[in-house]
């Protein structure tokens, strides 16, 4: 079932939220410069520390603590032994050897969906027609059916149990001892069978006596797997299993924590298996480099928003005739483009200036290039009359 609704905005309607939209652009102007200003520094400073770390790390038998490494960066490879079985709190099903339980709760709900298509009309106005279509899916969030368009004849039940998931309090790494909070990151996760016997505990620890059983290696509740009906459950269970790890961090008695360096940022590598301390080093500078490019990229679009968002107000006025509005939100969209290339960079130049200045450098002179080029290009010179 399908339901359509249509909305008018008047011209000056929409001047008015393209005058609220200029606001909001340039607020997100400032995020999005300050938050790539941040992200150089924390880039700067990641890598720092991460040198700092390499070059101090001392690699130590986990099977004895050493005294005289007490509050050195080390580095072990061991043995993982959780120190108990991990049982869910709600359903009592446990397991033994692995670091962790997750939870994961799927509830046979209506989903709304909806699209919309906008249409500029003569005089500036919009009509926009939104549809909204409902259908019946397995979904672990809960869907709210007093916030549908059209609740009557779509009413979903409450999430009556949330995904979870339940960690082992220590593990034993040879002589060491950690949290399970610490280490379960990097561990894998592998599903747990559900037997009927199980099934039928754990029913009955729910408050829910003889309803559940195993289907399809899950804990089911409703009446038939193959023809669900809204409100049946589906709970799968996965361990979180990590044989062995190694780790870079402080040793503090047989405890190993966070290390912090000299300009402050604390270092915990963790890798699942037997791995030396340079290959984890290795792999936290290409993940600090990875996540350096994303926050850029992002800040960038969020540049890119804010500019189009501060110039939209030209294309409202201009859509008083719907063809004249559509070329120049265009060309709005074009300078925003470049204006959010050549702020991100040099933002981005400006935070790597007191480490690498002829990059800086370099990277102002292509973005004043990159303008120049634009301004004398990018725009047609008028054609002088013919003689």
């Amino acid at each position: 079932m399908n339901l359509v609704t249509k909305t008018s905005t008047s011209w000056f309607s929409r001047l008015g939220g393209a005058l609220t939209g200029a606001l909001f652009g340039l607020v997100l102007l400032i995020v999005a410069i300050v938050a790539l200003f941040w992200n150089e520094s924390r880039s700067i400073e990641t890598y720092k520390s991460l040198e700092e770390g390499l070059s101090i790390v001392v690699t130590t038998d986990a099977s004895r603590v050493d005294p005289a490494l007490d509050r050195k960066l080390v580095h072990i490879e061991s043995d993982v032994v959780p120190t108990a079985d991990v049982v869910d709190p709600e359903t009592g099903i446990s397991v033994s050897g692995a670091i962790g339980l997750a939870r994961k709760v799927e509830i046979y709900q209506w989903v709304e969906e909806k699209s919309s298509t906008t249409e500029k009309k003569l005089g500036g106005g919009e009509e926009t027609v939104t549809t909204y279509s409902y259908s019946k899916e397995w979904s672990e969030k809960a869907q709210d059916s007093s916030e549908f368009k059209e609740p009557a004849g779509h009413e979903n039940p409450d999430f009556w149990l949330p995904s979870s998931e339940t960690l082992v309090d220590t593990a034993q790494l040879g002589a060491f001892s950690v949290a399970g909070s610490q280490i379960a990151s990097v561990g894998a996760r592998v599903a747990l069978p559900i037997t009927n016997e199980t099934a039928a505990e754990a029913s009955e620890a729910l408050g829910y006596p003889g309803e559940g059983r195993a289907v399809m290696q899950a804990l089911y509740f409703g009446a038939d797997e193959k023809a669900p009906q809204i409100g049946d459950t589906k709970v799968r269970f996965e361990k979180i299993m990590l044989p062995e790890v190694s780790i870079v961090g402080m040793q503090h008695g047989d405890r190993l924590t966070e290390y912090t360096t000299q300009n402050g940022y604390t270092l915990f590598l963790l890798a699942a298996g037997r791995e030396p301390f340079a290959k984890m080093f290795a792999d936290s500078q290409a993940e600090n480099v990875v996540l350096t490019w994303a926050i850029r990229l992002a800040g960038i679009f969020a540049l890119f928003v804010g500019f189009a968002l501060i110039l939209r107000i030209f294309s409202v006025i201009g859509d008083v005739i719907p063809f004249v509005g559509s070329l120049i939100a265009f060309g709005t969209g074009l300078v925003s483009f470049v204006m959010a290339l050549a702020v991100g960079v040099t933002v981005i130049a400006i935070g790597w200036f007191a480490v690498r200045p002829l990059l800086s450098i370099g990277l102002i002179v292509v973005v004043a290039a990159v303008v120049w080029a634009y301004s004398k290009y990018g725009r047609k010179k008028p054609v002088a009359p013919a003689a």
